[in-house]
Order: structure tokens, then C-alpha cells, then sequence
């Protein structure tokens, strides 16, 4: 009876090629990991350093243009200009900002929109109808107007004349007639109240939040990139230093003096960046062009009020003074 050995010699090449793929790829992640480490080394180094600064521990530090530090604190004056006066002009996004604030709602505003809920609900026939009614405004005239100061004292006015009406057997006097004409007119002012809050929402509000989420992160970026360059010069320095322990006649490496020019390099260069932009972002052009749109808005809206209120005025001078009311003189 006889064996049939295997075959040693395809076995071995087998494990031999099997280690060889082996190693190239041990060397490939060695090659990867030393690739990473060198990444990450100098961002080590540089929030080291960073953190260093800023608790004290480091006092030589390169200082930069004197023209960018000045251009840095106009930026952040004018950012802040930016903020301060959004405070003041997001008001105009909401409507009720000048809603008498000790005003409410009376009972039979509430009872007219209940009483439209109730009906509505009661001659729904499917689920649909049921949440469209819960969910569709109420047609009451009351819900529907803007609360705004205007808006709200037009309303008044109104309710109150036809108050008056019903205990005149609905006869017009000169009262009557002149709380319509206001009622009138003050409905026309709050309406022109709320287009003049909508241009100054698109044409100014929203455009100085668009310059600071995109023109003063653009310049932020720019700037942050200076540090970061200031940082990873300063730290190469800082690495001479210690090789040359003082003495400047010592030799510094070639990679390491080539790392330096490099980083210097980099530093003028993000420098020369962040100064263009910040330039450009100072620019009074665009500001002053925006607070002349909103004074311009402004005007125009305070015109409309002074004509509507001419007018006004007019037509109550011209109103007939009733005979009962010449008798109560």
C-alpha cells in the first residue's frame, strides 16, 4: 500500500505568497498610520501652543500688521452695529408690536368664532370636512383682522358705531359718520403700517442677516486661517529655538528650515487674504445704501399717513353738525 504525498513545493509557494501579501499590507498601514500621525502632529502642536498663549505660559509671539489689527476691530465694531440695530429692527416681524397691550379680546368676538366652529362641525358629513373646519380659520371678522394698533382701533370704532346705530333706530348723525370715516381711514394706515414692516423685513432686515451669515463668516474664515498660519509658524520657531538653545550658529535641519519658510510663507499669503476681505466688508457703501432704503421706507409710509390723515381731517371739517347736537351747545 503506497501514500501520495501532497505537493510541498505549490504549498510553500502559496504561504510564501500569502506572507508577502501579509507584509505589503502591514507596510501599507504603516505607511498610512505615519501618513495620519504626520497629519495630525502639527494640529497637535498648535493647540498646544494655542492653549499655551493663552494661559501665559508663551510670550514670544509674532506680531501681525498693525494695518490687520486695526482692520480686525472694524470688522467686529461693524458686525456688532449689525446685531445691535437687528435687535431694534426685528420688531417689524411681528405684526402686534404695537397692539395695545391692555386690550382683549371681548366675549362676543370669542362667542361669534365658537358659534362658526359649532355650525360648522354640525353640517360636516366626513372626517375631511370635520378637520378642515377645526383646521381653517375662522371667517369672523374679528379673527381676521391684523392686530395692529390701527387695525384694532378701526375696529373699535366701527363696533361702536353700530353700537350707537341700533340705540338711533340706525340713523346716521355726525357722530355716527365721523367714527366710520376713521374707522375707515385707520384701517387704511394699518395697512400701510404692515407693507411698510414687509419692505423693511426683505429690503434691510433680511438683507443684513444675509451679509452677516455669509459675508462676515466668509471673513471669519479668512481670519481664523491667520491664526491658524501665526500658530504653525510660531510653532516651528519655537522648535529652532530649542535646537539652537540660544546660540544662533547652529545648524538647523534642512526640513525643518524649509518648514519654516513654508509656514511664513503661508502666513503672508492667508494675511494678504484676510486683509482684501475685510477691506472689502468695511466698505460704508453698503451700509449707508441700507439705512437710506429703511429712512426711505419710513418716509414713505409716514407720507401715506399724513395724506390719508389731511383727507381725514378735511372731511370732518366738512361734516354737518346735527341740530340736536347745536341744541346740547
Amino acid at each position: 500500500m503506497s501514500f501520495k504525498f501532497p505537493d510541498l513545493s505549490s504549498l510553500q509557494q502559496t504561504l510564501s505568497k500569502t506572507s508577502e501579501q501579509l507584509q505589503q499590507t502591514f507596510q501599507e498601514g504603516l505607511k498610512e498610520a505615519s501618513q495620519l500621525n504626520d497629519n495630525l502632529s502639527p494640529i497637535f502642536k498648535r493647540t498646544q501652543r494655542s492653549l499655551q498663549e493663552k494661559f501665559g505660559q508663551i510670550d514670544d509671539v509674532s506680531e501681525l500688521p498693525k494695518e490687520y489689527i486695526e482692520l480686525e476691530k472694524k470688522i467686529d465694531s461693524l458686525k456688532n452695529f449689525y446685531k445691535k440695530i437687528l435687535i431694534i429692527t426685528e420688531q417689524y416681524e411681528i405684526e402686534s408690536y404695537d397692539y395695545p397691550p391692555n386690550l382683549r379680546e371681548s366675549f362676543s368676538d370669542y362667542t361669534k368664532i365658537i358659534n362658526e366652529k359649532f355650525h360648522g362641525l354640525a353640517a360636516a358629513t366626513s372626517t375631511s370636512e370635520l378637520e378642515n373646519v377645526l383646521t381653517t380659520p375662522s371667517e369672523s371678522a374679528a379673527s381676521n383682522i391684523p392686530k395692529t394698533f390701527h387695525h384694532t382701533l378701526s375696529k373699535v370704532l366701527k363696533s361702536n358705531r353700530e353700537v350707537l346705530l341700533n340705540s338711533q333706530n340706525d340713523e346716521d348723525n355726525s357722530l355716527t359718520k365721523a367714527l366710520l370715516k376713521i374707522s375707515e381711514i385707520e384701517f387704511k394706515i394699518g395697512d400701510e403700517r404692515l407693507e411698510q414692516d414687509k419692505l423693511i423685513i426683505t429690503e434691510f432686515n433680511n438683507k443684513i442677516k444675509k451679509i452677516l451669515n455669509e459675508e462676515f463668516v466668509k471673513t471669519n474664515n479668512f481670519r481664523k486661517q491667520v491664526e491658524i498660519s501665526r500658530l504653525n509658524f510660531d510653532t516651528i520657531r519655537a522648535e529652532i529655538k530649542a535646537i539652537q538653545k540660544g546660540d544662533e550658529t547652529v545648524e538647523i535641519p534642512d526640513k525643518l528650515s524649509k518648514n519654516l519658510e513654508n509656514s511664513e510663507d503661508e502666513l503672508v499669503h492667508a494675511t494678504e487674504l484676510a486683509v482684501e476681505s475685510m477691506k472689502k466688508l468695511i466698505n460704508p457703501l453698503e451700509s449707508v445704501n441700507l439705512l437710506k432704503v429703511f429712512t426711505k421706507i419710513q418716509l414713505n409710509y409716514y407720507k401715506s399717513v399724513t395724506d390719508e390723515l389731511t383727507t381725514l381731517v378735511d372731511q370732518l371739517d366738512a361734516l354737518p353738525i346735527d341740530e340736536d347736537d347745536e341744541d346740547d351747545k
